[in-house]
């Protein structure tokens, strides 16, 4: 008898403890859409009245007041005219060659010299 006694205890207790648990479940259930619901319910503010403003009139191009629009600037002129285009130095990879080869020989002159 005790040990039937015993089961039957464990099984109230199990049972107790899915209705708590449950009724906790349901209780935040209900309060999280107790609070979407009363807060969409809720009625919305007035937004405030403001007074009419004198529509101002259309302008085609911003005009800032109390400057003196100045008259467009011309296009920049260069001094004189770029050199040639034969005249500018090309520095390719034979260029730099024959420069390097010039600076020997000359290197080569002035050590002879000496």
């Amino acid at each position: 008898m005790p040990t039937l006694l015993g089961i039957f205890v464990i099984v109230l207790m199990i049972a107790y403890w899915q209705w708590t648990l449950a009724g906790i479940a349901l209780w935040i259930f209900f309060r999280i859409m107790w609070r979407h619901v009363s807060k969409a319910a809720a009625p919305h503010p007035k937004p405030k009245q403001q007074r009419a403003l004198k529509p101002e009139p259309v302008r085609t191009k911003p005009v800032r007041e109390g400057v003196l629009q100045s008259p467009p600037r011309p296009k920049p002129v260069p001094a004189r005219e770029l050199p040639a285009q034969d005249y500018l130095p090309r520095w390719t990879t034979t260029r730099r060659f024959y420069t390097n080869r010039e600076h020997d020989d000359w290197q080569r002159l002035f050590d002879n010299v000496a």
